[in-house]
C-alpha cells in the first residue's frame, strides 16, 4: 500500500484536492500526454437517473457520517482517488485524514474482504470469474454500477502505429502476430506485456478483448505484477518502441502517467472521457459500488447517494466517467 499511495501523491495529489474536495464547485482535469481528455458536462449528465438507482432514496448528501462511523471501504487501485474524494465530501475531513483512513487491498482481495465482513463497501472493478464463482457474487452481494472505465492499450510514443483493430490485438496476444510490420509498424518484434490472472485489468482483457481467444502464456519477463509495473515496463523496456501493454483508462490517464507513452486507438477510436461516456469507444466497462446483503446504514446511504445526480457529479469531478450517459 505504501507504493500505491506514493503513486497517488506523485500523480494526482493536486487533482484529488482540487476536484474532489467538499468545497469544489467545478470539475478539474489533469492533462496527460497519451490522450486528449474531454470531461462530460454536468448539466447534460444529470437529466436521468440510472436504472439501478432505488427510486425512494433521498438525493441530499448523507448527514451524520463522520470519520468515527464512516464505513470500511475497500476496492481497486484505480478507485482509491474516488474513495479519498468521497470521504472528504461526506465527512468534511482533510485530504490527509482521508488518505490515512483509506487502505485498499485491490480488486479480487477486496471481494473476499467484503464476504468475510472485513469491509462494508467496495468501490471496485469486476472480479475474476474464479472469484465471482467462489463467492457467488450475484447472489451474496448488492452490486451496483456507479461509473465507467475502459480497457486501454499503451505503447511508446516513438511507435508509429496509432491504431489497431480488435482482431490485430487478439492476434498479438494470442501469438499469431509477432512483428509490428504486420500491423503497419516497423520491422521489430512485438513485446506484449500481460497482467496476472487475479487482477482487474486482466479480467477486463479476457472479457472485453480476448473473449474465446486463448492468450499466449506469458514469460516472467512480460508479466507485470502491478498496474504501475506494466506502465514502467513499457516505458523502460530495452527497445521500448516495440512494447505494448494494457491497463484501465483512469489509472493510466490520471494516476500514473508516463510522458513517453501514448494510448493506441482501437478500431480507429481513442479512449477519452467523451468516447467512453458515449459508448463510441467499444471497450468500456462499469465499475461498481458493492454492499453486503445486510449493509450498515452508513454504507447503504453513501452508495445510494453515489447514484444520485450529485453523487455522479462527484464521480465526474474526481475524473471518472459517470454511469449516466449523455
Amino acid at each position: 500500500m505504501k507504493r500505491i499511495f506514493s503513486l497517488i501523491l506523485l500523480g494526482c495529489l493536486l487533482y484529488v484536492t482540487a476536484a474532489c474536495s467538499p468545497d469544489s464547485s467545478a470539475a478539474s482535469s489533469v492533462s496527460a500526454k497519451p490522450a486528449e481528455t474531454t470531461s462530460a458536462s454536468a448539466e447534460t449528465t444529470t437529466q436521468t437517473t440510472p436504472a439501478n438507482t432505488p427510486t425512494s432514496i433521498p438525493t441530499a448528501k448523507p448527514t451524520g457520517i463522520t470519520l468515527a462511523n464512516y464505513p470500511r471501504v475497500d476496492g481497486s487501485t484505480a478507485t482509491i482517488p474516488l474513495a479519498i474524494g468521497l470521504m472528504q465530501s461526506i465527512t468534511g475531513c482533510s485530504e490527509a485524514d482521508a488518505e490515512s483512513a483509506t487502505n485498499f487491498s485491490m480488486t479480487d482481495p477486496s471481494y473476499y474482504a467484503l464476504a468475510k465482513g472485513d469491509a462494508d463497501l467496495l468501490l471496485v472493478y469486476e472480479a475474476a470469474p474464479a472469484t465471482r464463482a467462489d463467492l457467488d457474487v450475484d447472489l451474496t452481494m448488492d452490486v451496483r454500477e456507479i461509473g465507467l472505465d475502459a480497457l486501454v492499450f499503451i505503447v511508446n510514443a516513438d511507435n508509429p502505429v496509432e491504431s489497431l483493430t480488435a482482431d490485430q490485438i487478439r492476434g498479438i496476444y494470442s501469438g499469431t502476430i509477432k512483428n509490428w510490420k504486420d500491423v503497419g509498424g516497423k520491422d521489430e518484434e512485438i513485446v506484449a506485456f500481460q497482467r496476472p490472472e487475479l487482477s482487474g485489468s486482466q479480467t477486463l482483457m479476457l472479457e472485453l478483448m480476448m473473449k474465446d481467444t486463448q492468450m499466449v502464456a506469458p514469460s516472467k519477463e512480460i508479466l507485470a505484477e502491478s498496474m504501475a509495473d506494466v506502465i514502467d515496463d513499457i516505458a523502460s523496456y530495452d527497445n521500448s518502441a516495440n512494447a505494448i501493454g494494457y491497463s484501465v483508462y483512469y489509472y493510466a490517464k490520471n494516476m500514473y502517467t508516463q510522458p513517453d507513452l501514448k494510448f493506441i486507438a482501437v478500431d480507429g477510436v481513442l479512449p477519452s472521457n467523451d468516447s467512453i461516456n458515449s459508448g463510441e469507444y467499444g471497450y468500456s466497462h462499469p465499475f461498481y459500488g458493492i454492499l453486503p446483503l445486510s449493509p450498515t446504514p452508513e454504507a447503504s446511504l453513501i452508495l445510494d447517494w453515489l447514484l444520485t445526480p450529485d453523487g455522479q457529479k462527484l464521480i465526474e469531478d474526481c475524473g471518472y466517467v459517470p454511469i449516466l450517459r449523455k
